[in-house]
Formats: C-alpha cells, sequence, structure tokens
C-alpha cells in the first residue's frame, strides 16, 4: 500500500511540473505580479508552460523509452539522464526565451531562468552522482515561494507550508521506492531551494 502510495506521489509531484505548479499560484495570488496579466493572457501563459516544460520533455522521454534508449522511464540508471536532461533544459531555456518576450513583470524572468539552471545543475551532477530531480524540483518550488514572499511583500505562509508537506512526501516516495539515498534526496532538496531562492531575491 505505502509503495504504491509512492509511486502515485512520484506521479503527480512530477518536477517537470514544478514551472506550471509554480504559475498556477502566482497566477491565484492577488498581488500586482498577478493582476497586471490579463486572465486571456494567463490561459496563453499557462497552456504555453505546461507544452514546453511538461508535455515536450515528456513525449521525448517516452519516445526514448520505445526506442530502448533509456531502459525504463523512471531512469534509474544515472547515466540515462543525461541526454534527456539535455532535452529538458533546451525546452526550459526556450521558455524562458519566449516568456522573455511578453515584457511581463521581472519575477516571471528570474523564476523561468532559475527553473532551467536547477535543471543544468542537476544535468551537471548526474554526470558524477545520481542526486534526487524530483527534490531538486520541489526543493526550487519552496525556494521560489520564500524568495517570492520577500520579494513582493506578500504573505505566503498557506503556500510555503503546503510545499513544504510536498517536499516531506516526495522525499518518502523516492527513499520508499529506492530510487534515492537519504543523501541524494536532502541534497537535491537543498540545492532546488537555495538556486531558486537567490534567483528570485535577486
Amino acid at each position: 500500500m505505502e509503495t504504491r502510495f509512492a509511486r502515485i506521489i512520484s506521479v503527480v509531484l512530477q518536477p517537470l511540473l514544478v514551472p506550471f505548479y509554480s504559475l498556477l499560484i502566482i497566477f491565484g495570488l492577488n498581488t500586482y505580479i498577478s493582476l497586471v496579466i490579463p486572465v486571456q493572457a494567463k490561459q496563453m501563459i499557462l497552456a504555453l508552460v505546461f507544452i514546453t516544460t511538461f508535455l515536450f520533455p515528456a513525449i521525448f522521454i517516452f519516445l526514448l523509452y520505445k526506442r530502448r534508449i533509456i531502459t525504463t522511464l523512471q531512469m534509474e540508471n544515472r547515466n540515462e539522464r543525461i541526454f534527456p536532461m539535455i532535452i529538458t533544459n533546451i525546452f526550459y531555456f526556450l521558455t524562458f526565451h519566449m516568456i522573455r518576450q511578453m515584457q511581463l513583470p521581472d519575477i516571471y524572468l528570474r523564476l523561468f531562468f532559475g527553473s532551467a539552471v536547477v535543471v543544468l545543475f542537476t544535468m551537471v551532477i548526474s554526470l558524477f552522482w545520481k542526486i534526487s530531480a524530483h527534490m531538486t524540483g520541489f526543493g526550487g518550488l519552496l525556494g521560489s515561494l520564500i524568495g517570492l514572499s520577500q520579494t513582493i511583500q506578500y504573505n505566503l505562509a498557506g503556500w510555503v507550508v503546503i510545499a513544504i508537506v510536498c517536499c516531506g512526501l516526495v522525499g518518502f516516495a523516492r527513499l520508499k521506492l529506492k530510487a534515492h539515498t537519504q543523501t541524494q534526496v536532502y541534497a537535491g532538496f537543498m540545492s532546488g531551494m537555495v538556486i531558486m531562492l537567490l534567483f528570485i531575491i535577486s
């Protein structure tokens, strides 16, 4: 039962969805960085981010699996993660470039550039060591929310608590599935959180 729950958590709280989840949270805030963007524009941006940071990378990974370039969709083998991460990073930097053309508040540029850097960092570390990509993603979400609350002086305590719970669930799931060691989980969490926090408050 716990193993099944851990698998569900690993799918629902999938790191490729973190930029999309981040935008959903920000667009729902009653603050200027959300209110200056028309509803139709928000819908378009959400669709764009979902497609470029989740759907396209996910399709690419699935095709690699079907062609047996990677042995599993979970990519347990550290070496199998490199090529998918390179492609994912290209999509993330492409998303940042498209967001930059939209003349949105600067916080969005920091969010997407930081997200691309987190993926790049995870890829580089994966050349030598199997860090948890799930935890870099959700650690990054937590760091973004903490940084955002400081930058725009807005109370995000509720969302921060939810992000902490998500980090705990993801950490539990990765350990339960024996996908990572505790060190790999903690390293992923701390690196993602610190990188995104620094980008948001910079």
